[in-house]
């Protein structure tokens, strides 16, 4: 046998030692098993989808404070428009369809936490974010008013009219309807990826 054949490289030869400049040794991995890490598919699809939910959450949390619509009124009556519902000019009150909105958000952001992905799952957050889409254009054409009249101390009558204007809350909604419609798409498509490759 020729001493060469001794050195020739064997069927392990995909893993093989390199030694590092500090005398130490570094294992590379078989290309094989590098390409079954970096190709499992619908990862980091779903990954996206289990995480914009929750900036949907903050967004909603953060409009109790800042308004979605407001009337911009500094004396008489106003129109101030929250998360929550309507708080015109220091009292405060709770829509029941607002909170409804409230607790659908809640409970999609909870569900790929708790119970994993689904393609209803996926389809309920993309319906509920093309919802609140909708409904934040109806409320532009249309926005909500006001009109009040009354007299000052002195017998003189006053009134106005007051309009309730997208506020900067206007825009997180909308950022957070459109993150909530990616989380559906992308808790859809990584499903299916899964799917086919759990299949072949």
């Amino acid at each position: 046998m020729n001493a060469d054949d001794n050195n020739a490289p064997g069927p392990d030869a995909d893993r093989r030692v390199q030694k590092s400049e500090d005398g130490g040794s570094d294992e590379v991995p078989a290309a094989g098993s590098l390409r079954r890490r970096e190709t499992r598919p619908g990862r980091s699809l779903l990954q996206a989808a289990r995480l914009l939910p929750l900036a949907t959450v903050a967004v909603w949390i953060a409009t109790i404070f800042v308004p979605i619509l407001d009337s911009g009124a500094t004396e008489g009556l106003g129109i101030t428009i929250t998360s929550l519902g309507e708080a015109p000019l220091g009292t405060r009150g709770t829509d029941p369809g607002l909170v409804a909105i409230w607790i659908l958000i809640v409970i999609i952001a909870l569900l790929p936490w708790l119970f994993g992905y689904s393609h209803w799952w996926s389809a309920a957050a993309i319906l509920i974010g093309d919802v609140i889409l909708f409904g934040l254009v109806a409320v532009a054409i249309t926005p909500p008013s006001l009109i009040w009249d009354g007299q000052t101390a002195e017998g003189v009558p006053t009134g106005g009219m007051e309009i309730a204007r997208p506020d900067f809350g206007f825009v997180l909604w909308i950022i957070g309807s459109l993150a909530l419609i990616v989380a559906g798409i992308c808790g859809w498509i990584g499903v299916q990826r899964l799917k086919s490759g759990g299949s072949k």
